[in-house]
Parts: C-alpha cells; sequence; structure tokens
C-alpha cells in the first residue's frame, strides 16, 4: 500500500465517483480506477461499492477511510515539523 493510494482512495470517497475524483486529481479514470482495485486486491478487502450512480463504502472501506485521514493527518504533522 502505499500514501498516494490512501490518497486516492480518500479523494475518491469525497468525490462521491471514480470519475469525478480522476478529474480532480488528474488522473486518467482508468488510472485510477486500477489503482484502486490494486489496494483492494493489496487488503483483501473491497472499499467501495461501485453503482452506475456512483460509490458507497463497505463497512471495511468506512474503517479504512477513517484511518487513511488519520494517517495524512500525522503526515502532515510531519512535514509542518520538517519546515520548522
Amino acid at each position: 500500500m502505499k500514501l498516494e493510494q490512501i490518497r486516492q482512495a480518500i479523494e475518491v470517497y469525497n468525490a462521491g465517483s471514480i470519475n469525478r475524483a480522476a478529474q480532480g486529481l488528474y488522473l486518467a479514470q482508468s488510472s485510477l480506477s486500477a489503482s484502486i482495485k490494486s489496494l483492494e486486491r493489496e487488503l483483501g478487502h473491497d472499499i467501495f461499492i461501485r453503482t452506475p450512480s456512483g460509490i458507497s463504502l463497505t463497512d471495511f472501506g468506512a474503517e479504512f477511510i477513517a484511518h487513511g485521514r488519520e494517517i495524512l493527518r500525522h503526515m502532515d504533522a510531519i512535514e509542518q515539523s520538517a519546515c520548522i
């Protein structure tokens, strides 16, 4: 799992769809979708339930997003400390 994949998954959740997240991240939808699928395979659990109208979180996905946000907060704190 890469930090960028955590960021991407959170962006997909925030955007409500892989397509909108890809636009916001300036990525091809297929690349973002492949990255998320790779992450899900690595973790052995789906993060998102995909539907024609968008995405929703699985139970595991809700935990993943919560932990992912904490990881990003810690990373931001480390980066802020490094700038001092």
